[in-house]
């Protein structure tokens, strides 16, 4: 059974996860913390194979908690969980090491699906979120080669090459 941490200062909203990851059988949620050092705390004493982490988190935000708990546990896969829109935002969230992110938007299917892409340990980043690297990468506001973005370290020679003529 998958051991999941959820951040988020939202005690209803972690509430509400907790009953879904454990009713559609994904996990167990070991620990629950509404701030970063809560949350960075917890990383002390449990060993997740998940953490789902909302960026707007006080204390200590969840862009500095994911880099700390990179720090600790560098095979630690964090999923976040936002309603941040801003290019830079994700790009800073990537760079942190998230190992995907989707919209608080976003539906339980996609929300389901992204926790088994991550916990089978590949990426997952949301639709929404590509498109938006796709617009920006094609109106060159992005760095110039797909290379140089720490996003697609992982992906193969192939998936690189198919990224940079979309």
């Amino acid at each position: 059974m998958n051991k999941i941490v959820i951040v988020d200062d939202h005690s209803l909203f972690r509430e509400g996860i907790k009953l879904l990851i454990e009713n559609e059988g994904l996990g167990k949620v070991i620990a629950e913390a509404e701030n970063g050092q809560e949350f960075l705390d917890i990383l002390k004493v449990q060993n997740p194979d998940l953490v789902i982490m909302n960026m707007e988190i006080p204390i200590m935000g969840g862009l500095e908690a994911t880099k700390n708990a990179l720090k600790m546990r560098p095979d630690l896969k964090i999923l976040v969980l936002t309603m941040l829109t801003d290019m830079a935002n994700y790009l800073d969230i990537l760079n942190a090491g998230a190992r995907g992110i989707i919209l608080k938007t976003s539906g339980k299917t996609e929300f389901e699906k992204s926790i088994k892409i991550i916990l089978s340990n590949e990426n997952y980043y949301s639709y929404e979120l590509l498109k938006e690297i796709m617009v920006n990468f094609n109106q060159k506001s992005l760095p110039s080669t797909i290379n140089s973005i720490s996003i697609f370290g992982n992906s193969t020679n192939r998936e690189k090459e198919v990224m940079e003529y979309s």
